[in-house]
């Protein structure tokens, strides 16, 4: 048997030639699928980083509209407060009692850091720190006048001066003024020392919002910026002193764009987003964002040692380590897009209005997002990892079963001890299998939708009610009337023939309860047609005030506490007259609830832009079939009642664009919230 040997000359077609020119070919390919591979990767990095710049800038951008949203009202207030210790100096200067020794007092009593009372020629003639000699002599940094020449001038009655630096110390103010009686002419000024503030604010606003965003791994810097001067970073940047001539960051700034580029940074490849800050359509700088493109370089440095590696041993590579190096790149793919989808619904989650909540079927809390924090009073690091009956034990019983419902309401009191309404939607969230794997509650608070629905209902029971009082009266008054005018001419023409006591006696009865019924009809005509608000503005301690002078003499002899609160001395745009009725008429229907020892309690106090009167007394309060009804017209439980009190209070409130509900149950008294718009 000859032995088979191996014949080259079978392979003879396959010549070094081809070979070189078939590696080369492949090396292309591959090569060219690195790149190709390379520009893709770099265009999903760069389009993972536009995404998270344009989400950064979404975020800094409404927080920094939130910030200054608040510090816009905090100063506000501050001035409210000034304002209102000028105006206290005022009065008492027009009076002729102002010293400095007063104005030391009332300085102290009202926690401000000076009062200064200056002549027509703004020349300080009183002042609550007489000691400090420099002050009076008008020393100093600047001239008052700089601040308060509209108010020596008579351009402005009130004026705001705001901040500045203090004239004589290191440090800053706050300051208000007020001009004088006419007699006298001049200015008084209050000063609030606003260091304590400002650092506040600091520790607080833009920075301490910028230096937290901006401490995220991937993000280089974050700078709010004029032309000139950097107004706020998360780190000293030199370079970023002012946009001067860069046309890119000109151009996103006049033409209010957001744009993305790519710059070096301390020698390092940067995306970087430009967006101007513009909050209620007054422009307050550009921020610009950096975020690390060290991805990008990383899959560039990859590239180019594939790309050598290829070239040399590349006869030796085969189909199987194309497919792993394929594989691995997928994989390293999957596995970023993965941790960014993480990452970015983490992010969803916690910015939701909606409180989420979920756990495993055994009760173990997995999510816990920033609404549910708000919501229960509780951390995410308080609750997750602990079984929901232990961490949520009146919520429990929402998670026992693999039942799920929509639009669950329910009753709750939340962490401030408010009773509010929740919406709940239960879902199971399943595995691969199709198996029950996780519980999600989705918690809505629906409190403010509740009081506009009930807020709807009442108006359109008032406008009913209101077209049949109006039919009702008219109906009644004209035969009323008749009767009245027979029963005068009865009483006329036939008082001689009939001079019994007895006639006398019924017809004075018959034309008395006439008058007594056209009286009621006018009510119901008065709330029918009720007359047109005369709002004016008013403090609300004038208006408390006159309240409650008004229930004290109504209680006098009675044995009844009565007593009034109030948080704050807010400006009310209001028709008093109207609104003092609809008032009384809830505090005299507290007053005959209230049995002789009981107390009857007025609030008044600002809630969510609203102002708020609260009145609670110890009575016997309302079952609850009758608390649906109090707003009824000619609902009442009262002998000799009309039914039209509440259904007035109603009725003004409404037209104040106000809301008005009561709360109560047997034995423990009632307590009426009437909420106006401030």
């Amino acid at each position: 048997m000859k032995s088979k040997t191996f014949n080259l000359k079978k392979f003879s077609f396959i010549r070094p030639g081809y070979i070189i020119t078939i590696s080369l070919i492949l090396a292309a390919l591959l090569i060219l699928s690195a790149v190709i591979e390379y520009n893709e990767n770099k265009n999903e990095i760069r389009h993972l980083l536009d995404e998270h710049a344009n989400s950064t800038i979404d975020l800094i951008t409404k927080s920094s509209a939130n910030i200054l949203s608040a510090e816009r009202e905090m100063e506000n207030l501050l001035s409210q407060q000034l304002l209102g210790t000028a105006r206290n100096v005022k009065r008492l200067d027009s009076t002729g009692v102002i010293s400095n020794s007063l104005l030391e007092k009332i300085a102290e009593e009202n926690n401000v850091y000076r009062i200064n009372v200056f002549n027509k020629n703004g020349e300080k003639i009183y002042s609550s720190n007489i000691s400090e000699s420099a002050h009076m002599q008008g020393e100093g940094k600047y001239s008052p006048k700089e601040f308060i020449g509209q108010v020596l001038s008579g351009e402005k009655q009130e004026l705001v001066i705001g901040f500045k630096e203090a004239r004589f110390e290191k440090g800053s103010r706050f300051a208000v003024a007020v001009s004088r009686a006419p007699a006298q002419g001049g200015a008084i000024v209050v000063n609030l020392d606003a260091d304590a503030y400002l650092q506040f604010r600091k520790n607080t606003g833009f920075e301490k919002m910028i230096n937290d965003i901006g401490s995220k791994s991937g993000i280089v810097y974050i700078v709010l910026q004029d032309q000139n001067k950097i107004l706020a970073s998360n780190k000293k940047i030199d370079e970023f002193k002012g946009y001067g001539n860069d046309e890119f960051i000109k151009e996103a700034f006049e033409k209010n764009l957001t744009r993305t580029r790519e710059i070096t940074y301390q020698g390092n490849k940067v995306f970087e987003l430009v967006h101007p800050f513009i909050v209620d359509g007054e422009k307050y700088g550009i921020y610009r964002i950096g975020l690390s493109m060290d991805e990008i370089v990383s899959a560039e440095s990859r590239m180019y040692r594939r790309t050598i590696i290829i070239s040399l041993v590349l006869v030796i590579i085969s189909v199987f380590v194309v497919g792993i190096i394929v594989s691995n790149q997928n994989y390293k793919l999957i596995s970023k897009e993965y941790k960014k989808i993480q990452t970015f619904t983490g992010n969803i989650l916690d910015y939701m209005p909606q409180a989420i909540i979920t756990t495993g079927l055994e009760g173990t809390v997995k999510i816990f997002n920033k609404a549910a924090e708000k919501l229960f009073g509780k951390t995410s690091s308080e609750v997750s990892g602990k079984n929901v009956n232990e961490s949520l034990p009146q919520e429990a019983e929402y998670f026992k079963g693999n039942d799920e419902f929509s639009n669950l309401e329910t009753i709750f009191q939340n962490a401030a001890g408010e009773k509010i309404y929740l919406n709940i939607n239960k879902t199971l969230n399943l595995s691969a299998a199709g198996t029950p794997e996780f519980i999600t509650l989705v918690i809505r608070d629906v409190t403010e939708l509740k009081k506009l629905d009930m807020k709807s209902r009442q108006n359109e029971k008032m406008i009913a009610m209101g077209e049949l009082a109006s039919a009702v009266a008219h109906e009644v008054r004209n035969p009323l009337n008749s009767i009245n005018m027979i029963s005068q001419r009865m009483g006329k023409e036939y008082k001689e023939l009939y001079e019994s006591g007895e006639f006398t006696n019924l017809n004075g009865v018959l034309q008395s309860e006439s008058k007594r019924i056209n009286n009621i009809i006018g009510e119901f005509l008065r709330y029918a047609r009720p007359p047109k608000l005369n709002p004016v503005k008013i403090n609300s301690d004038d208006f408390l005030n006159r309240i409650k002078t008004i229930a004290e003499a109504n209680i006098s002899g009675k044995n009844i506490k009565f007593e009034m609160s109030s948080t704050e001395n807010i400006e009310l745009t209001i028709d008093s007259s109207q609104m003092n009725q609809a008032l009384m008429n809830v505090i005299n229907n507290a007053i005959d609830a209230v049995d002789a020892g009981g107390k009857i309690e007025l609030k008044f106090y600002r809630k969510n832009k609203k102002a708020i009167f609260e009145l609670s007394d110890t009575g016997n309060g309302i079952p609850e079939e009758n608390l649906g009804k109090i707003f009824n017209l000619y609902f009442t439980t009262k002998s000799k009642g009309t039914g039209l009190g509440l259904s007035i209070v109603q009725q003004v409130i409404s037209q104040h664009n106000g809301t008005v509900y009561a709360e109560s149950a047997e034995g423990k008294g009632t307590t009426f919230f009437i909420e106006l718009p401030i």
